[in-house]
């Protein structure tokens, strides 16, 4: 089968199936950590773990992926970035060159070179009230 992200009947079933299992683990969460141990006990359900991971678990979860979103993942962009003075940052294998364009036909799509955007950019006009 086609690998797509368009619905199919299998897809449906484990999306719902996901969906459904995912709220009910969120609810027993809730259910351990909100409810006293009284009453969980009378209940018949003793065997729970200590309250203090219904609050470490979500504190580590947090500090793990703030770790990953501020501190790896902006490290992992920077060791693969090229340096400022390599090539590929200016041009690479898929580079459009200006081609020879028929006069009054339409230009075709080229990338403007950094020689030129620095020219129209940075380069002092001349003036001939000097």
């Amino acid at each position: 089968m086609e690998h797509t992200p368009a619905p199919y009947g299998p897809r449906s079933v484990y999306g719902y199936a996901l969906y459904i299992g995912s709220n009910m683990l969120f609810l027993l969460f809730l259910v351990w950590a909100l409810i006293p141990d009284q009453i969980l006990h009378n209940l018949g359900l003793t065997y729970w773990p200590s309250k203090y991971w219904a609050v470490a678990i979500p504190i580590w979860a947090l500090t793990a992926l703030a770790t990953f979103a501020f501190i790896i993942y902006p490290a992992i962009n920077l060791s693969m970035t090229p340096d400022i003075n390599d090539i590929t940052t200016i041009t690479d294998k898929h580079s459009r060159p200006k081609k020879e364009i028929v006069p009054g036909g339409i230009p075709s799509v080229y990338d403007i070179p950094i020689t030129e955007v620095c020219r129209k950019l940075y380069l002092a006009k001349r003036s001939n009230n000097k």
